[in-house]
C-alpha cells in the first residue's frame, strides 16, 4: 500500500513559488487619478469650487465638464452619482475631447452609470487612442489582451502598449515588459522586459517595481543581485503590493541580500497572509510548524493552511488533508482528510491523488474500493508521483480482472471530465495578475 504524503512536499513547492513569480508578474492595478481636486473630501453638499466648475460645464466648457464628471464619479466635493458622471463625460465628448472619450470608454467597460458594453467601450477607447492619448492606448490594449469587445489579439495589445509606452506611460511600459517576458504578441525578449520594467519602476509604478525585483532576484535579463531585488521589492511592498511583501519576507527568512531574520520574515508573511496571499499563508504555517521566528504551534500552522485551502489552493487542500489524516494541529478525522484530498486531487494535484489512492485502498474516510484506488494511483503516476507507481504494482497483485477494468474505466471517465489536466503543482499559487485594469481619467 502507498503512504500518505503531505508536509514535506508542501514545503518544497512553497519555496519554488518564489521562483515562479516571474510567471505572475503584475500588471497595473485600477487607478482613478483625479486632477485639480482636493482628495478625501467626499460630501453631500457641493463645494463652492464645484459649483463654479458646474456653471462653466453648463456653459459648454469641455474641461469643466470632465472635472464635474470626475467629481460625481469619485464623490469628492459632491455626492457620488454615477449617472451624472456618465452624463457629463458624454457631454464633454461632443467637443472631441480625448480624455472624455477615454472616460466614456471606462464607464462602458465597467458599467458605471451606463449599461456595461465592451463593444461601446472599445469604440470610445479607439476614438481617444486615435488622438494619441496614452491612457486610451493602454486601455485599448487591455481590451485586446482580454478579449473584451473583440477577439483576443496579443499582437494588437502589444502594439497599443508600445504606443503608450513610447509616450512614457509607466503602466504601459510595465505591461509591454510582461509581453516581452512571456512572448505574448511580441517575440520573447527578457532583456527588453528588464529595461521596460526598470523604466516603469523608476517612474514609481509599484507593479513594475515588484517585477524588477523579481528579475534581479532570478538574474533574469540582468545579473542576479539580491541587494537590488530587496530594494525594489521593498519599494513595491511600501505601496501595498502583496507579492512584494511576501518576497521581502522570503529574503529575510533565507538571508538573501540581508541578514537572516526569521522574526521579521514571520511579520511580513503575516501581513501578506492577512491580505489573502496563499503562499504567505503556507509559508507562515511552516514557520509555526518549525517554531522559526514564532513560537512553535501546530494549531496555528493548521489554521493558516486551512485559510489557504479555503481559497482553493490544491497544495493547501492536500496539506490540510494530511494534517487531518495525522491529527496534527487538528483532531484526527479521516473523512475530513478525504474531503480535502479529493478537492486537490480533482485539480490534478498528484500528491493528493496518491493520498486518495491510499484512503480508497484502505477504506479510511471513504468506502474501500480497489477500482477507485487504482484510478487515483494511476492519475498520480501519470503526474510524476513515483510513490504511486510502486503502489500500482502492489495493488495490481490483489485486484481481480473485473476490478482492474473498473479502475481503467474510472480513469477514462475522470480524464474525460478534466479535458486539460495540467499539474497544479506546476502552476504558481499566487494568482496571475493578467487582467490589466483600465486607467480612468
Amino acid at each position: 500500500m502507498g503512504r500518505i504524503g503531505g508536509v514535506a512536499m508542501s514545503r518544497q513547492i512553497c519555496i519554488c513559488w518564489f521562483v515562479l513569480l516571474a510567471a505572475s508578474l503584475l500588471n497595473a492595478q485600477d487607478a482613478q487619478p483625479v486632477a485639480d481636486l482636493i482628495p478625501n473630501r467626499a460630501t453631500a453638499n457641493p463645494s463652492v469650487r464645484f459649483l463654479e466648475r458646474l456653471r462653466r460645464a453648463e456653459a459648454g466648457d469641455a474641461s469643466a465638464q470632465m472635472s464635474v464628471a470626475t467629481a460625481y464619479q469619485t464623490g469628492i466635493e459632491v455626492a457620488r452619482d454615477d449617472a451624472e458622471a456618465a452624463k457629463w463625460c458624454l457631454q464633454a465628448t461632443q467637443n472631441g475631447l480625448a480624455e472624455a472619450q477615454n472616460c466614456v470608454g471606462f464607464l462602458y467597460e465597467h458599467g458605471v452609470g451606463v449599461p456595461q458594453d465592451y463593444g461601446e467601450a472599445m469604440r470610445w477607447f479607439s476614438l481617444a487612442a486615435d488622438q494619441k492619448l496614452a491612457a486610451a492606448q493602454y486601455n485599448l490594449a487591455h481590451m485586446y489582451q482580454n478579449g473584451e469587445g473583440a477577439a483576443i489579439d496579443y499582437a494588437r495589445a502589444a502594439e497599443f502598449y508600445a504606443a503608450a509606452a513610447a509616450q512614457g506611460f509607466a503602466r504601459a511600459r510595465n505591461s509591454l515588459g510582461l509581453a516581452y517576458l512571456l512572448g505574448t504578441g511580441v517575440p520573447k525578449d527578457v532583456a527588453k522586459a528588464f529595461v521596460l520594467f526598470r523604466l516603469a519602476a523608476e517612474q514609481g509604478e509599484p507593479s513594475a517595481q515588484n517585477n524588477l525585483g523579481t528579475m534581479y532576484f532570478q538574474g533574469s535579463g540582468t545579473r542576479r543581485d539580491f541587494s537590488e531585488a530587496l530594494k525594489w521589492f521593498s519599494q513595491a511592498a511600501s505601496h501595498g503590493i502583496v507579492e512584494a511583501i511576501f518576497s521581502v519576507g522570503y529574503m529575510y527568512e533565507n538571508g538573501n541580500g540581508v541578514l537572516k531574520d526569521p522574526r521579521k520574515a514571520a511579520e511580513l508573511y503575516r501581513t501578506a497572509a492577512e491580505r489573502g496571499s496563499v503562499v504567505a499563508q503556507l509559508e507562515l504555517a511552516h514557520l509555526y510548524k518549525d517554531g522559526k521566528g514564532v513560537r512553535r504551534d501546530d494549531s496555528a500552522a493548521a489554521a493558516w493552511i486551512l485559510r489557504a485551502a479555503e481559497l482553493g489552493s490544491p497544495t493547501a487542500e492536500n496539506a490540510i488533508g494530511y494534517l487531518y489524516y495525522q491529527g496534527r494541529g487538528v483532531r484526527r478525522d479521516y473523512r475530513q482528510a478525504a474531503e480535502w484530498f479529493l478537492l486537490a486531487a480533482n485539480q490534478n494535484y498528484a500528491a493528493a491523488q496518491s493520498n486518495m489512492g491510499v484512503l480508497c485502498q484502505s477504506g479510511l474516510g471513504v468506502p474501500l474500493n480497489y477500482g477507485e484506488a487504482y484510478k487515483w494511483f494511476r492519475l498520480a503516476a501519470q503526474g510524476g508521483n513515483a510513490e504511486s507507481n510502486r503502489a500500482l504494482k502492489d495493488l495490481a497483485q490483489i485486484m481481480t480482472k473485473t476490478q482492474f477494468r473498473d479502475g481503467e474505466n474510472r480513469v477514462s471517465e475522470w480524464v474525460s471530465h478534466h479535458a486539460n489536466p495540467i499539474m497544479a503543482a506546476q502552476k504558481p499559487e499566487a494568482e496571475l495578475h493578467g487582467n490589466v485594469s483600465t486607467v480612468q481619467p
